[in-house]
């Protein structure tokens, strides 16, 4: 019965024997042969849990968060991705964390076979912003930046594509410029996204960056807040109703991340006590959210 319920989670999921058998907490070799019904160990142990691994599977199932939601502010989004597509121009996207631009952005991406998303991390030097972009064009990294931003550029040349690069602001001045150059050399499209210091990073402590800002055609500015409307968008698809909007409203501050949080923590507490939400989970996990 275990090891038909390992098959399925197997199977549910995607996941390869050596990633079901890290989930679990064994080796790839003793899933191997528990699959087989040949493991010599303990099987009770891996029985146990293989049941646990699926009741948690099942629980996360019922609590699935909602995925894009077409509000307003996310539609702007989306318009703007659009206008830097049909203009080849290079557009920004700026606003505080958790007001939803990741996910609309990875939404227009996923409208749109022509475009690549980056997301950036604290460790991208230009060489490893050059590599990132190699492997999402299906490049063979060189060993020098110079020969990679060629290949990038040939690659990018002609190709109508937009380039998004998200959580931009943790680039320096050099790889930002090195997308100004990709940018004037193939006519390719690109959306900064990132925080407001993104602004201030591309034009320079004193303004001496003018070459680099002066690329940049609109600039959509998220407001601090989402407002209500958007709020209750979100709300109502995660919850199939308007009954808690305004309470969801005051406790989220208007952030879309922290209202994500708190959606699903909610939702969680109800399907742990089989009920629907009300009132009292909601205050209840209002008072665990870390402002």
């Amino acid at each position: 019965m275990s090891i038909q319920l390992l098959k399925e989670h197997i199977e549910n999921t995607g996941l390869s024997q050596a990633k079901a058998a890290a989930q679990l907490g064994y080796s790839a070799t003793a899933v191997n042969q528990y699959l087989k019904g040949a493991y010599k160990g303990d099987v009770a142990a891996i029985d146990k849990a293989v049941a646990e691994l699926a009741e948690r599977y099942r629980s996360k199932q019922k609590d699935v968060a909602a995925g894009f939601v077409p509000t307003p502010t996310a539609n702007r989004i989306l318009e703007i991705c659009g206008l830097a597509h049909d203009m080849s121009d290079i557009y920004l996207v700026i606003g505080e964390a958790g007001l939803g631009k990741t996910m609309a952005l990875k939404e227009y991406a996923a409208r749109k076979s022509n475009v690549v998303m980056m997301e950036v991390d604290p460790t991208f030097t230009a060489k490893v912003m050059l590599q990132e972009l190699c492997a999402l064009l299906g490049i063979t990294p060189a060993k020098n930046s110079h020969a990679m931003m060629t290949a990038v550029i040939d690659k990018l040349k002609g190709s109508d594509r937009l380039l998004i690069v998200d959580e931009a602001e943790l680039l320096s001045y050099k790889p930002l410029e090195i997308l100004r150059r990709i940018h004037d050399k193939t006519d390719c499209a690109i959306v900064l996204a990132g925080m407001p210091r993104l602004r201030a990073n591309l034009r320079g402590a004193r303004g001496e960056y003018k070459q680099l800002f002066s690329r940049v055609g609109l600039e959509l500015d998220i407001k601090t807040r989402l407002p209500a409307g958007d709020i209750n968008m979100f709300c109502e698809s995660a919850l199939g109703t308007d009954t808690f909007n305004q309470r969801l409203y005051e406790v989220s501050k208007g952030n879309a991340r922290r209202l994500n949080k708190l959606l699903r923590g909610v939702r969680r507490i109800a399907v742990i006590n089989n009920t629907d939400v009300n009132e009292a989970i909601i205050e209840r996990f209002a008072e665990m959210l870390i402002d």
